[in-house]
């Protein structure tokens, strides 16, 4: 099997802080990436969906393709779902 068969989830660059659930990663499930484990799920996140890779403190910065695409409203652990309950746009952030 290739690396990619043996991961549920994606990092597409090496300076970000989320990994994408390319299959469904059930809590306490480890997130493996490349078929290296990365770090246990704290919850579940279905396909598509975030997961903190690092801990990412209330107002930091969440990094995709090595770019910040959102911004913590809280305090988020390493392995837990990164989505729209615990994020908003970048303050001052323009988007058409």
């Amino acid at each position: 099997m290739s690396p990619s068969e043996l991961s549920n989830a994606v990092v597409h660059h090496e300076d970000d802080n989320v990994a994408v659930a390319i299959r469904p990663v059930r809590a306490g499930q480890m997130v493996v990436v490349n078929a290296r484990e990365v770090v246990k799920a704290a919850q579940d996140v279905e396909v598509g969906h975030k997961i903190a890779l690092s801990a990412v403190a209330s107002g930091g910065k969440v990094y995709r393709y090595g770019e910040p695409i959102i911004e913590a409203t809280e305090a988020i652990e390493a392995g837990v779902w990164v989505h729209v309950h615990n994020t908003q746009p970048i303050p001052g952030d323009v988007t058409t």
